[in-house]
């Protein structure tokens, strides 16, 4: 083999390992590219997937807070409904005696006392409404019970009373009403 041929070969297999080499590190870089390309891909996937579930959470987060003050509202306004109903019938019993009826209450007011007392229990009564009761064998007591009307009963050994005030029944009648108001919204 001659010079020439020798150094031929050489230059070829130098040639051939160049490109031997050339593709060994266009494959790395390649493989380096798709790993780094993979990895991106994946951040990205994560910060989006996390963006999602922060935006989820925020949404979240804003109408829970929604639904609260609406409930808020809500409520305040069945209290001020309540309220309403309660202060109605409040000022419709506290003019109670102007009602045309009101010596057939106090009549009842009398007949429940003294089915429940007894019927030689004592009526307390103010002078205004003790000169429209009458009650046989029953003590009337003038005594001012409450400013709006009604009565109070005693037993005749004083150990038990019954309170029929217009203030006492205001007070039943306002737990009643908001205790039926209550069950019909489903409370």
């Amino acid at each position: 083999m001659s010079l020439e041929e020798i150094l031929k070969d050489i230059e070829l297999r130098g040639k051939q390992e160049l490109d031997e080499l050339r593709l060994y590190y266009e494959k790395k870089i390649e493989d380096l590219q798709a790993k780094q390309d993979r990895a991106l891909n994946a951040q990205s996937e994560k910060i989006r997937k996390s963006t999602e579930e922060e935006k989820r959470t925020a949404e979240r987060t804003i109408i829970s807070s929604a639904e609260m003050e609406a409930l808020n509202i809500l409520r305040r306004k069945e209290g001020s409904l309540v309220e309403e109903a309660a202060l109605k019938a409040e000022l419709y019993l506290k003019n109670m005696r102007e009602r045309k009826d009101y010596q057939e209450i106090l009549a009842k007011m009398v007949e429940i006392s003294r089915k429940t007392l007894g019927k030689d229990c004592r009526i307390l009564a103010s002078r205004e409404d003790s000169s429209r009761i009458s009650a046989e064998g029953a003590k009337i007591i003038v005594k001012e019970v409450d400013p709006f009307g009604g009565l109070k009963a005693e037993s005749a050994d004083g150990t038990r009373e019954l309170d029929l005030t217009v203030t006492a029944i205001i007070s039943e009648l306002r737990e009643r009403i908001v205790s039926q108001f209550y069950q019909h919204i489903g409370e």
